[in-house]
Parts: C-alpha cells; sequence; structure tokens
C-alpha cells in the first residue's frame, strides 16, 4: 500500500499572522506556547496552563526556545528574569516621574497609581514573601504622633496634639529670651491709661461698680462706628450677636440707661468694643484703645459670680473674651484662648439642646441657635488649632441651624447656602470629624486619614466667596477690607483642614524616605500637604495685595502661613532633586516676603521671619548642592537682622529630624527655662499662662 504523500505545512501571510494574533489577545484561540506544546489551552490572557508553569509573561502570542525539559523547566528563566528586572526598575522610574508631574498640576492622587497598579512591577516571588510575611498594608498604618509636652523649671506645662502644627514648632523650637524682651516691651506699652481698678475674670475678689465701669463707654457715635468694625472684621470669627440686635436693640439700650444695664451685657459691648479697636485701620495695630475696653469687659464680666448662674450675654461675653485673646496677638496666646472658650462652651449647656422644643419665641431660638452654633464652630477651630479636645461632642447637641438670612437660588432653582451656614456645616461634618479620627488617645489609620480627606475635598461653598478677586472686576471690593478678610477665612476652611490631617504623614514621609518621600506609603499625604501649603501662601500674598494692613492684624491666619512655609521649605530641603523643589523654594520666599511686611508692626513677626529666612538658607543650600552649584552669598542687611534676631537655639544639622518630628506631632518631651520676673508682673492678667517664656508665637 503506498504511503501517503505528507501534508504541506500551510505559510499564512503577514496579514493572516496577525489576524491570529488579535485573535489569541482577545482569546479566541489557544495561545502559541500551548498550541506549539499541544497542550489544552483554556483560552483566557494568560492562561491556566502557561500560569502553572510559570511562563505567563509570554502568553498569549509569544513562546519559549525549544529546549530539553522546556514543557515543564523554562529554558530561558534566567534571560526572562533579567528582562523583568530591567522592566520593573523602569516601570518605578516612570511612576515616580507621573507622582511629580500629577503634584504640580493637582493635589489628586493620578489614577495610574493606585495601589493595584503599583503592584504590577513586582512578580509573583515578591507576592509569597508578602504572603510568607504578612504586614499592615499601608492604609492600615498609623504614626506615633502622641504630640509635644513642653515642661518649665517653674512647673508649667502646655501640650501640643497631632494636629498642632506652627503653634508647637516655634514654641518648641524658638529660643525664648527674645520672646520675652518683646513681650516686655509689649506690655509696658499697653499697660499705660489703664484703670487701676480694673480686675480680671474670673479670678475677682473685689468687683468693680458698674458705674465706675460705665464713666469709661465712648460716646453714640464711636461706639457705632467700633461696633461697625467688630461686625465688617471680627464677627467672622465669632458673632454671638447679630448686626440688627447689636444696633437695633442692643445700643439703643445700653446708651438709654447704661446704669440700669446687667453686668454680663455691660462686659458684651466692652468687648465688641475692643474687638472693634483692634480692626480698626486708623488706629494702630494692638492699641491701647482696644486693651482699655478689653479690662473693662473683664472687669464688668466679674461684677457678679458669672460661674454660678450664667446668662445668655455671659456665654456672649466669655466668647468674645476668647476671641480677643485669639487676635490680640502681643500678650495672649491661642492657649488662653481655647480655655476660655472652653468655658464658653461649658456655660451654653442649655443653649445645645434646640430652643424651640421648649416653646420660646422664634426670635429667642433663632438668638440661641445661632450664638451654639458659633460657640461649637469657635471651640472646635481652637481645638484642632492646639491638637487638644474640645469642650463639648456633637453628639450631645441638637440644636438646628440658625435661619440663614444669605440664602439665595441658583439659576437652576437650587439653594445656595451664605457664609453663616457654610461656617456651621464645615464645622459640624468636617471639623468635628477631624477631631474625632485624629485627636483621640489611638493614632488613627491611615484609611482613615484618606476616608476624611475625600469627604473635604467633597465639601462645597458658596458662590458668593470670591477669594482671588481680580482689580479690572471691581476696585472697591479689591481693596475692601471686610470683603477680602471674608473671602480669604472662608475660601481657606478645605486647605487648613488637609494641613491638620496630612501635617504628621507629611512629616513621618520624609522621616522614612529622606531622599524621595513619594516612595513612602504615605507620599499621598507629602503631596497634599505640598499643595495645600502651596494654595494657602499663595492665597495669603493675594489677601496681603488686597489689604495688607488687615492680613497682618489677623493672626491666627498667619499661623497657617507660617505652617505652610515650613512645609514648602522642607520639601526643598529633604528632596531638592525633585521637580517640585523649585516651585517650593518660590513659595518659602514668598511667605518670607510676607512675614517681612508683617515683621515692622510685631514682634511676633519678626521671630517668625528670624525661623523662616533661617529655613530658607538650607533650603537654598541643599537646593544648590543638588544642581552642583555652588552659589555665594554675600551678607546683606537682611542677613544681619537675621543674625541678631535669631529665634533658633544652635543647632547642628543632625537636629533637623527632631525638628521636623516635632512639628509632625511626634512623641517628644521639651524642657525650658523660666524667668520669674514675667510670673510676678502678670500676675493679674487673664492672659498670665501664657504671658511666660511659654508664650507660643504665631
Amino acid at each position: 500500500m503506498p504511503a501517503e504523500p505528507r501534508r504541506r505545512q500551510k505559510v499564512f501571510t503577514e496579514e493572516e499572522l496577525k489576524d491570529i494574533e488579535q485573535k489569541r489577545i482577545r482569546g479566541e484561540l489557544s495561545c502559541a506556547e500551548c498550541r506549539r506544546l499541544k497542550l489544552k489551552c483554556d483560552k483566557k490572557v494568560p492562561c491556566g496552563s502557561c500560569c502553572r508553569r510559570g511562563c505567563e509573561s509570554i502568553c498569549p502570542c509569544g513562546i519559549l526556545s525549544a529546549g530539553q525539559g522546556t514543557r515543564f523547566v523554562l529554558a530561558d528563566t534566567d534571560h526572562l528574569h533579567r528582562k523583568i528586572t530591567d522592566m520593573s526598575t523602569r516601570i518605578r522610574q516612570l511612576e515616580d516621574a507621573l507622582a511629580i508631574l500629577q503634584a504640580s498640576v493637582s493635589s489628586d492622587r493620578h489614577p495610574l497609581l493606585n495601589d493595584d497598579l503599583l503592584r504590577v512591577k513586582f512578580g509573583a516571588e515578591a507576592a509569597k514573601q508578602q504572603q510568607a510575611e504578612p504586614l499592615l498594608p499601608p492604609e492600615n498604618q498609623a504614626i506615633d504622633a502622641l504630640g509635644t509636652l513642653t515642661l518649665t523649671d517653674a512647673g508649667d506645662m502646655r501640650y501640643f496634639g497631632r494636629s498642632a502644627g506652627s503653634e508647637r514648632f516655634e514654641q518648641t523650637l524658638i529660643a525664648g529670651e527674645e520672646w520675652e524682651e518683646l513681650s516686655d516691651l509689649d506690655a509696658n506699652a499697653e499697660m499705660s491709661g489703664i484703670p487701676d481698678y480694673t480686675v480680671s475674670f474670673p479670678f475677682s475678689s473685689h468687683p468693680v461698680p458698674i458705674p465706675d465701669l460705665v464713666r469709661h463707654l465712648p460716646s453714640l457715635e464711636r461706639a457705632q462706628l467700633l461696633s461697625q468694625s467688630y461686625i465688617d472684621h471680627a464677627s467672622l470669627f465669632f458673632r454671638p450677636i447679630k448686626s440688627d440686635e447689636l444696633f437695633n436693640s442692643f445700643l439703643p439700650k445700653v446708651y438709654g440707661d447704661p446704669t440700669s444695664l446687667a453686668s454680663e451685657s455691660l462686659a458684651m459691648l466692652f468687648f465688641i468694643l475692643a474687638l472693634g479697636a483692634l480692626f480698626d485701620l486708623t488706629l494702630s495695630p494692638y492699641n491701647k484703645e482696644a486693651e482699655l475696653y478689653y479690662k473693662l469687659g473683664t472687669s464688668a464680666l466679674s461684677v457678679r459670680p458669672a460661674l454660678d448662674t450664667p446668662q445668655i450675654d455671659t456665654v456672649r461675653a466669655v466668647g468674645l473674651l476668647a476671641t480677643y485673646h485669639s487676635m490680640a496677638s502681643k500678650k495672649y496666646s491661642r492657649d488662653s484662648a481655647w480655655c476660655s472658650m472652653s468655658l464658653a462652651a461649658k456655660l451654653a449647656q442649655s443653649v445645645n439642646r434646640d430652643s424651640a422644643r421648649w416653646g420660646m419665641d422664634a426670635t429667642t431660638v433663632q438668638i440661641r441657635r445661632t450664638l451654639w452654633w458659633e460657640v461649637f464652630s469657635s471651640d472646635v477651630s481652637h481645638s484642632l488649632a492646639l491638637g487638644r479636645p474640645p469642650s463639648i461632642h456633637q453628639s450631645f447637641a441638637d440644636c438646628e441651624f440658625p435661619t440663614d438670612e444669605e440664602a439665595t437660588l441658583s439659576d437652576s432653582g437650587e439653594i445656595e447656602y451664605g457664609f453663616w451656614r457654610m461656617k456651621y456645616t464645615f464645622a459640624r461634618d468636617i471639623f468635628s470629624a477631624v477631631v474625632d479620627a485624629t485627636l483621640t488617645a489611638k493614632s488613627p489609620s491611615y484609611t482613615t486619614v484618606l476616608d476624611l480627606d475625600k469627604k473635604v475635598r467633597q465639601m462645597s461653598f458658596p458662590s458668593s466667596v470670591k477669594p482671588y478677586v481680580k482689580l479690572e472686576d471691581s476696585e472697591e471690593d479689591y481693596y475692601s477690607s471686610a470683603k477680602s478678610l471674608r473671602d480669604f477665612y472662608a475660601s481657606q476652611h478645605r486647605t487648613v483642614t488637609m494641613l491638620y490631617l496630612h501635617r504628621s504623614f507629611f512629616a513621618q514621609s520624609i522621616l522614612d524616605h529622606p531622599s524621595n518621600p513619594l516612595l513612602s506609603p504615605f507620599a499621598p499625604s507629602f503631596l497634599t500637604a505640598f499643595r495645600s501649603a502651596s494654595i494657602l501662601i499663595k492665597a495669603a500674598a493675594h489677601q496681603f495685595d488686597r489689604c495688607a494692613n488687615m492680613a497682618m492684624r489677623v493672626w491666627f491666619l498667619l499661623y497657617h502661613i507660617f505652617s505652610s512655609a515650613i512645609i514648602v521649605g522642607c520639601v526643598v530641603t529633604r528632596s531638592p532633586t525633585s521637580n517640585i523643589a523649585p516651585g517650593a523654594l518660590l513659595d518659602l520666599e514668598l511667605a518670607i516676603r510676607i512675614f517681612e511686611h508683617s515683621s515692622a508692626q510685631s514682634g511676633r513677626a519678626k521671630i517668625a521671619l528670624g525661623v523662616l529666612r533661617k529655613l530658607k538658607d538650607k533650603a537654598v543650600r541643599s537646593y544648590s548642592q543638588s544642581q552642583g552649584k555652588s552659589v555665594p552669598r554675600e551678607p546683606d542687611s537682611s542677613d544681619q537682622q537675621s543674625s541678631s534676631a535669631s529665634p533658633l537655639s544652635a543647632k547642628q544639622d543632625d537636629d533637623s529630624e527632631d525638628e521636623l518630628a516635632i512639628f509632625g506631632g511626634q512623641t517628644k518631651v521639651l524642657t525650658k527655662s523660666h524667668r520669674s520676673k514675667h510670673r510676678s508682673q502678670y500676675a493679674n492678667s487673664p492672659g498670665s499662662a501664657s504671658s511666660d517664656s511659654s508664650t507660643s508665637p504665631p
């Protein structure tokens, strides 16, 4: 029987080969390696057979070179492993470049940099090693951020929690003597002209008669001017009384028969006048008139025991006292403001329940609702700034929001809330949530921080807030002290919250990976903190351009500018080779110009300026070395000023990690010397706790 002729192998054209390859990629044909070995292929990509044999990288179109045992043992293992290593290195370089580029245009994480995709560059062996040694994923990790405790040899102590930044940094790193000398000068200047009989709240054993206090009331015209200054500026931060009630009811009542006025109401008026004088641009900053009204307010508040039977005006007055402490930066600190506002929250325990349930009239209900949300917003804001717990938790309150008189309808028919509703909503939904998550005894997981980050980004702001008004749009609005302050304060709620959230993780990312913080599991916090700091510095510069005289008087907003300057400075000093370093250096120089502008009228700005100048010197040196350049610097007058008013203790370069750890809220206990003359000088001042060597500059 003749043998059958051998069947000739079909020769495929180039188009047919491309069509076969596409079908294999789509899973319509068996993969090339299974076809070569005559194995059953499940037509997945990669198929099960290739995965079992460890050659999934060549599936579905590649084949292994022929060799002994290629059915079960890879003949080209060494070559493939070298190729995988080279490709993994290349992928890592591209990921770093993409992360840096993304940081320059957005604070969001690039979709191609999610955790699942970042694991692609690691092979099966790395996955097996991770399974053998289970570790907490980055999102479940927490950092050691108990906070910083400062102690003096006299027994004074202060605590700064995780969310505190610039307050803790300056308090713990600035040498005390320069600040003490400035405090002496400021106090002597302010105390001149103050009546000797004024006393301090709440510890008073010799109350001043009301007629003696009434004699110091200004004229009605002057009171109206100062009250309007308060409404336009200081009320943004604490507004227990609205403009209509103040001008149409309260002031006429006071000047109608002031001697019959309750002491708490008189104290509230004096504090309003004090805050109005602080923001009066026709007066010098931190003027004697403001301090006079403040002292008279504390005296009026001490006429009767306010802690036993507090009234609505008692809560208002104590809250205004706390606001004065946060604004009058020379003698008082955020610590005393936090304590005073906490006291106001305790005194306001009745207004935390909605008054409509008790059948009160509509006007009283609105007054009590407004008072509660002002106290709550201020209390939680001070708590975040210092990293300390608030006085009352939101779960103990059911008070509804007051009527939003600024609400409008958008073109689509939706309600757009005004500034005050935005302020209360942000305090309830964001500030309170951040406090609950970050200031508890147990450190928050990184997942919690990222969830809060997402929640903050989703918050919307009223369209009436226009932080970047252009001069050509309206010159009157551009240079308006009231509108510029309101726009800046409202627009930075989100940015400041981002700093509270990510500051500790920003510092940890640098401590873990000094050469490249983007390799840290907390890289998102590194990028977000830098982006937020850059935005805040630029917004502050815009605010100074609109109304510098007003911007320099709001010290707790300048706290955040200082903190942002520290962040951008650390980016340059620790990562000088990154693409964001040049922009960070420009932001640092911009922040320094802001404090140079402010130092002419404030000793605190002068001290903060010295800190930033030293940081800039270190940043320029680090950046120049990374670029292979040597930048000679000739000493000028500003350098001499910086060295003469150097606010940092003499520290070596190896102390920079300790400074960064303190800034990030790491567990630290620091001791400081204490000069006893301050204790006797301010013994009668309600701000005495903040007038010693532990006073925190901006």
